[in-house]
């Protein structure tokens, strides 16, 4: 049977590029400063158990497909974005280049166009102005259930086209991946981020 550790996740600023400052001052807007820090720290500090947790419950690691959030890209490009990202200190990419420095192999989990078409949305609202912020907010939830859907149908299909022993999954808590899965796949979540204080 085939195994897929699913591990929802929630991202810290530098998962996010060059939206992770814009959203972390909407996140100090919105929750004030020190709890926002708070907020970052226990992020930090779940990606840490996990990574503990996943050293436990994997002993080999050479050959494990690992499907990451939000990336479309694999082979050459796709390894220098896990670097890049794990430098500016993304606790996620870090974990990733550890495995793939193990012998894991990166697969592509995300349509390109599909994330695209999300990115534009969150950048219009985050670059609109004052008074066409709430326009640019009801267009981005009119759109995003449905974008959200088609996502997690297409990387369902890429997981259960391209897992062959053992998985590791990381994906937004927002997804609804697992219910999409084929039924011979074993999942083993392991879930840290649930108990973190502010849902962002």
């Amino acid at each position: 049977m085939r195994k897929l550790f699913y591990i929802p996740i929630v991202h810290n600023q530098a998962d996010l590029g060059s939206m992770g400052s814009e959203l972390s001052l909407e996140g100090e807007r919105k929750y004030g400063v020190e709890k926002w820090k708070k907020h970052l720290i226990e992020v930090d500090e779940s990606w840490d158990k996990i990574e503990n947790e996943l050293i436990k419950k994997i002993k080999k690691i050479d050959k494990i497909k690992i499907y990451q959030d939000g990336l479309p890209i694999i082979g050459e490009i796709g390894l220098k974005i896990i670097k890049d990202v794990a430098e500016k200190g993304s606790k996620n990419y870090q974990i990733i280049e550890k495995l793939i420095d193990k012998g894991a192999i990166l697969e592509q989990a995300e349509n390109k166009e599909l994330l695209f078409k999300e990115y534009h949305l969150i950048s219009d609202i985050i670059n609109a102005k004052p008074e066409d912020k709430l326009k640019a907010s009801l267009i981005y939830q009119s759109e995003s259930i449905k974008l959200l859907n088609d996502r997690d149908e297409f990387i369902a299909n890429q997981i259960n086209t391209t897992l062959n022993e053992i998985g590791i999954a990381f994906f937004g808590s927002a997804h609804s991946i697992i219910d999409k899965l084929d039924k011979n796949i074993k999942i083993v979540e392991i879930k840290f981020f649930d108990k973190i204080s502010l849902n962002f």
